[in-house]
């Protein structure tokens, strides 16, 4: 049966964040190709057909580690998770059920898995990623008018600023999308979210907050996007 691959970490959130949100990180177990796909079914928020449709040990180990830190989050807080479930809606986004659920988020690249816990009235999305940048070519995938224009400025001016910089504006895109519940149902390129500190998506305002913590001596690139009700 799946065992976490390293103990849970509290991951620290800027003053700025509103509302009563936690977070943790850890790191996943290393995969390789060849490495049997674990059995994930012994944890709680794991459904077992979905569990069983992934063919990769990787995929498998990230899975169980999201669901593993929102049950030890929970259960932080005093929550029992037996009265919950975790169930996808149509955009395939996790939505924790059961008596006054709370919004929750995942989020798994480079090694490490994270997962936030927020207020019921506040949908949260949050990203996390090594700072190993995005190439230039991927630009008009992500970005348009003058989001475009400032990145591609930065790429003339100095490439290796420019790759952390065109990280940190995809991390947040993917926080926003996680926020919104719509995932890549939300173009990238549709919004715009350099040098923002609150946006609007079909009439609700979400706030943005980006930093680079050192996780395992690596330095990340974080956001966090929440619903809010001031500019």
């Amino acid at each position: 049966m799946w065992e976490p691959a390293s103990n849970p970490i509290p991951l620290n959130l800027p003053e700025t964040v509103e509302g009563e949100f936690h977070a943790v990180w850890m790191k996943t177990r290393i995969t390789s190709a060849t490495n049997s796909t674990p059995d994930i079914s012994n944890l709680h928020f794991v459904d077992p057909i979905e569990a069983k449709s992934f063919k990769v040990a990787k995929r498998a180990e990230e899975h169980a580690a999201g669901r593993f830190l929102i049950g030890y989050l929970l259960q932080q807080k005093g929550y029992d998770i037996k009265e919950y479930q975790i169930k996808r809606d149509e955009y395939r986004r996790p939505v924790l059920i059961g008596p006054e659920p709370i919004s929750i988020s995942i989020t798994h690249s480079g090694g490490f898995a994270a997962a936030i816990i927020g207020p019921t009235e506040l949908s949260v999305g949050i990203d996390v990623e090594p700072d190993s940048g995005r190439q230039r070519n991927l630009l008009p995938l992500m970005a348009s008018g003058e989001e475009l224009t400032k990145l591609e400025a930065a790429w003339d001016h100095n490439p290796k600023t420019a790759n952390t910089l065109t990280n940190q504006v995809w991390v947040v895109k993917e926080a926003i999308q996680k926020a919104t519940g719509l995932g890549m149902g939300l173009a990238p390129q549709s919004f715009e979210v350099l040098g923002k500190e609150v946006i609007t998506i079909d009439s609700q305002l979400y706030r943005i907050h980006s930093w680079q913590p050192l996780l395992a001596g690596q330095e990340t690139n974080v956001a966090l996007a929440h619903i809010t009700d001031r500019v």
